[in-house]
């Protein structure tokens, strides 16, 4: 629990600068594109909100990843040095990071618990506000009725579709007195839905104006994408240029509509003044109520719409790709890059500072252990494929048996008594039950050769009879048979996780 907290409160502080950041790029990038076609800055404001979702995530998990592999010592010796501040709300303090420059901010848990929900709450109440303009936009549809009969209104159609490809456009017409103005709703069957009023009009451009819009809206998929932004734009609705980007999404979207209207099907006057009319007819502020649908009265930038009709790309072929190159480097390394700066909030614990201490010293034991199973992994991984290290590890261990085997002749060409006599000689000095007898040397000159003041000796280890568990050790000479010394061993004691 205390991790997801961490690693969300860490989604949110980097957000707050990074989608700042993304936006301002994007901000740059449509104004160096207002020369070309509109849908290329409905792109940039697109990626601008993929981005903005994207970044943070990155950030975060990168975060947690350098959480995870750094367990360098000299970090606990730092912390046990330097004890977590509980008393400061926010305490900057550098930590180590692979790859990333990585702050790390102390929060006060209290403040970090209120931070976790707040931003709950916010997440669920736009979910909640989603589900109801979803719920609305059924009560649309169900209100529906399929448009038969008129001529007029299908002929439209056909000629509108022919110019837009029909082969790709399946849709389905209907018309309603609950809607004010022309949209359009469904994922896999669209259905255009015109108002009563505009249908007993009888208006032919307002008609091909409003139909050609919602045609376009249904070949670019644009119901689909819509709802899809939405569902990008939950995690960041705490954000007011994350909302910025998604206001001007739409506006882009219908910028865009218009634009392929203007080319295909309707001359771009006539079609401003359509679009005039059916504007007016539109609610004066916002919809009565929320729906998820898509349709000609979206974007409240009626004039900026006309204006747009009304002037055309001045960008070359040539002028346009150089500047789309620029603006997709000025979008996408900037971002990135953000993404390699981190910061973190980590949530200060009120607990003693020798619990503390143990628990530090508890991770550093678990991450020495780690290190020694990679290391021994390793050693396994290269004893398997490098046949070199292993015939040269193979020989080392040969070298090694050989010089065993030259002792241990040595000590037995040097030895004056039996390891029977040198038992007698022991258990007479310490009675009782013998566990172990070996025989070894001290001081060695070379591999075989005893130094001037080398000693062979036996090391009998008797079990203590009035000690449990107890033991003596007796050094005998191997040449004389003198005792060398006695020592005695105590029984150790058992931890109770041995019991």
């Amino acid at each position: 629990m205390k991790t997801s907290s961490q690693l969300l409160l860490t989604f949110l502080l980097n957000a707050v600068w990074q989608i700042a950041l993304i936006a301002a790029l994007a901000s740059l990038g449509a104004w160096l594109l207002r020369r070309s076609s509109i849908r290329y800055q409905h792109w940039v404001w697109v990626a601008a909100l993929c981005l903005s979702v994207l970044v943070p995530l990155i950030t975060a998990s990168r975060t947690q990843q350098a959480d995870n592999v750094s367990t360098s010592a000299p970090k606990f010796e730092r912390q046990l040095a330097n004890p977590v501040l509980t008393n400061q709300s926010l305490a900057p303090q550098s930590t180590p990071s692979t790859g990333a420059s990585t702050w790390s901010f102390q929060l006060n848990a209290t403040l970090a618990l209120a931070l976790v929900i707040f931003y709950g709450a916010l997440v669920l109440f736009r979910i909640f506000r989603l589900g109801q303009a979803w719920f609305n936009t059924r009560k649309v549809r169900e209100a529906a009725l399929p448009l038969e009969g008129d001529e007029a209104v299908e002929a439209i159609i056909r000629e509108c579709a022919k110019r837009l490809n029909p082969d790709r456009i399946r849709f389905s017409v209907c018309s309603s007195a609950t809607v004010a103005v022309p949209i359009t709703i469904g994922f896999f069957r669209p259905v255009i839905i015109l108002p009563d009023a505009l249908i007993r009009e009888g208006d032919e451009d307002l008609l091909t104006s409003a139909i050609g819009h919602e045609l376009i809206h249904v070949a670019r998929h644009d119901y689909v994408l819509n709802f899809l932004y939405e569902l990008l734009f939950l995690p960041v609705s705490f954000h007011p240029a994350a909302a910025l980007l998604r206001k001007r999404i739409k506006q882009t979207r219908e910028l865009c509509c218009d634009e392929l209207v203007a080319e295909r099907i309707l001359n771009a006057e006539v079609y401003a003044r359509s679009l005039v009319a059916l504007a007016s007819s539109a609610p004066p502020l916002r919809r009565l109520s929320v729906t998820t649908t898509v349709g000609i009265a979206d974007a409240d930038i009626l004039e900026a719409r006309i204006m747009s009709l009304l002037s055309k790309p001045k960008l070359n072929r040539r002028s346009k790709k150089l500047v789309l190159m620029a603006v997709s480097l000025l979008l996408l390394i900037p971002s990135f890059a953000a993404a390699a700066i981190a910061m973190r909030f980590e949530i200060a614990t009120t607990q003693d500072p020798t619990q503390q201490e143990k628990e530090l010293v508890e991770k550093a034991r678990a991450d020495e252990s780690r290190r020694e199973t990679r290391t021994t992994e390793a050693f396994k991984e290269r004893m398997a494929r490098d046949p070199q290290f292993r015939a040269e590890l193979q020989r080392k261990r040969e070298v090694e048996m050989e010089m065993r085997a030259v002792k241990q002749s040595a000590l037995v060409r040097l030895s004056r008594l039996s390891m029977d006599q040198a038992i007698q000689i022991a258990t007479s000095q310490s009675p009782g039950k013998v566990l172990e007898c070996t025989l070894d040397g001290d001081k060695w000159e070379e591999p075989g050769k005893l130094a001037k003041d080398g000693v062979v000796f036996y090391r009998v280890v008797i079990a203590d009879e009035a000690v449990a568990g107890g033991a003596t050790h007796v050094w005998v000479n191997a040449v004389d048979g003198s005792i060398i010394k006695t020592e005695k061993e105590l029984p150790r004691r058992r931890s109770p996780e041995n019991n």
